[in-house]
């Protein structure tokens, strides 16, 4: 028998098959923070570029010292200067933190280690060749492998891009988002949007471009509202009116429109109204107003499909195995999302399980995934995490 978790992510891919990635282009390096790489990346430049020094030392010949040995002093190699001559047998060159190593030495004696007297050089241990030495091209050489397709360019890897010689390099576009949030009591303001806020920030935070609109509870209003979304966007997300209220017209609007609906109703608490329907060609996503609701089945469905269409090589969160630090309360049935604050020593604390909280979520480090089988946990119970790395 399939497990409700196993259910869940089964759902899960095959709406990330029903998407298709968006267009990729040119960028700089410059414009391209924040998105996804299309095409792997290959070292034109060696890194590092030349064989140099690791820590502030003194360039020598390993063969040289076998025991106590005094060398002559020649010069310092600064991070760089212009390139010292050969090294000859005797002779030491006082060399600072990337330093290029001159021919013939093939190690470096850190400072500590040696007496030195500005002419002279004294060493008294054995030397090993590399010792302390960077070779060029030992982190990555020219023609290897720097990033691969699908690899996110945040500040690290735009650092190695640079370090390697890259200039221009092919991402995916970033995909336009058109959150919908749905409400008489949201447009007239007596309830503040904070769903859509949260929705359109968690877009935000994988690369996604997005634009939000209130829609009042009248048929008219969201079937324009869906309409003017498929005409301009990659993905569709409404918040609230997908459950069977009076006022829950979203499913109705997409039938009127001729949307072909594939997922209506997911055995997930809470989250369970969670929609899926292709709009023409376009993906759109029904997300349940209760805000711990919307933001579970965010993470649940709408964050790997947005992720899919970003270009992202890996669309799930990292799952961890934690001890729960107190007892989880609940009946089998359904599959059951809480989130959890992350303690010191690797605990899971649950805060809270009612739909509607939304304090819970922002405090929250993870999202734990308890199976439909299991009723009420135990305080110690290891569970399925997900953690939590918007923040």
């Amino acid at each position: 028998m399939i497990s409700g978790v196993e259910r869940l992510f089964e759902l899960r891919d095959r709406i990330v098959r029903a998407l298709r990635t968006v267009e990729d282009e040119p960028s700089s390096l410059d414009d391209a923070k924040g998105r996804w790489l299309s095409k792997p990346v290959h070292a034109a430049l060696a890194s590092p570029p030349e064989t140099c020094s690791a820590m502030d030392g003194y360039a020598v010949r390993a063969s040289t010292v076998r025991g106590t040995v005094a060398l002559r002093l020649r010069t310092t190699i600064f991070a760089g200067g212009p390139r010292a001559p050969p090294l000859g047998e005797g002779e030491s060159d006082r060399i600072l933190t990337g330093g290029t190593l001159p021919p013939g030495a093939d190690a470096v004696v850190r400072e500590e280690a040696v007496e030195a007297d500005g002419e002279r050089v004294v060493l008294h241990s054995p030397v090993r060749v590399g010792e302390n030495v960077r070779t060029a091209g030992e982190d990555v050489p020219v023609g290897g492998l720097a990033l691969p397709a699908g690899a996110r360019l945040g500040p690290r890897q735009l650092a190695l891009l640079r370090a390697v010689g890259a200039e221009d390099v092919r991402v995916y576009r970033r995909p336009l988002v058109r959150v919908i949030s749905t409400g008489d009591e949201l447009v007239s303001g007596r309830t503040p949007d904070s769903n859509g806020l949260a929705v359109a920030w968690l877009c935000r935070s994988v690369g996604a471009m997005v634009s939000r609109e209130l829609s009042a509870d009248r048929i008219e209003a969201l079937r324009e509202a869906l309409g003017a979304a498929e005409a301009s966007a990659d993905l569709i997300l409404t918040i609230g009116g997908v459950s069977v209220g009076e006022r829950d017209l979203v499913p109705k609007a997409l039938s009127e429109l001729g949307a072909e609906v594939r997922v209506h109703g997911v055995p997930m608490k809470p989250g369970k109204p969670f929609l899926f329907a292709l709009l023409g060609e376009k993906p759109m996503m029904g997300l349940p107003g209760s805000p711990s609701a919307c933001l579970a089945a965010f993470e649940m469905f709408a964050r790997p499909a947005l992720l899919a269409l970003c270009g992202a090589a890996k669309t799930v969160r990292t799952e961890l195995a934690l001890p729960l630090a107190e007892p989880v309360e609940g009946r089998p049935g359904r599959v059951r999302l809480h989130w959890a604050k992350l303690e010191p020593g690797g605990r899971a604390r649950p805060l809270g399980r009612d739909a509607a909280q939304i304090r819970g979520p922002a405090l929250a480090d993870l999202l734990i995934l308890i199976p439909r089988g299991a009723g009420s946990l135990p305080a110690g119970t290891e569970v399925s995490a997900w953690l939590l790395d918007d923040a």
